[in-house]
């Protein structure tokens, strides 16, 4: 089993996001609003250069958390990286996996 986390920064493109991950077999999501860093931190004095870096980025962003099987993985964020355009460095998001040592309250994974 593996955790997968998408931060998308094209609220836009939420529903594209939820779809790739279905045709790549995933069955159910929990899609989470939240606040990017440089909103949190606007008030905060920052060196002068780290403070436009901030700025520059969204605010709003949405996080998706999914238990996946080990075998989706690579289809889904080769999936996700065409959708959040991945190949060209910084795109609408970012998607990660991570191991699940164990879980409990949900169904088995196929």
């Amino acid at each position: 089993m593996k955790l997968l986390l998408v931060v998308l920064k094209s609220v836009e493109s939420l529903e594209d996001v939820l779809e790739g991950m279905v045709e790549a077999g995933v069955t159910g999501a929990t899609v989470v609003e939240s606040i990017g860093m440089g909103r949190i931190l606007e008030d905060v004095p920052l060196f002068a250069g780290l403070r436009s870096m901030f700025r520059s980025s969204k605010p709003h962003n949405n996080m998706i958390f999914s238990v996946i099987g080990d075998e989706q993985a690579a289809e889904t964020l080769q999936i996700l990286g065409t959708i959040l355009d991945c190949a060209n460095g910084r795109g609408k998001g970012i998607a990660l996996t991570v191991p699940i040592d164990s879980a409990i309250g949900m169904r088995a994974l196929p």
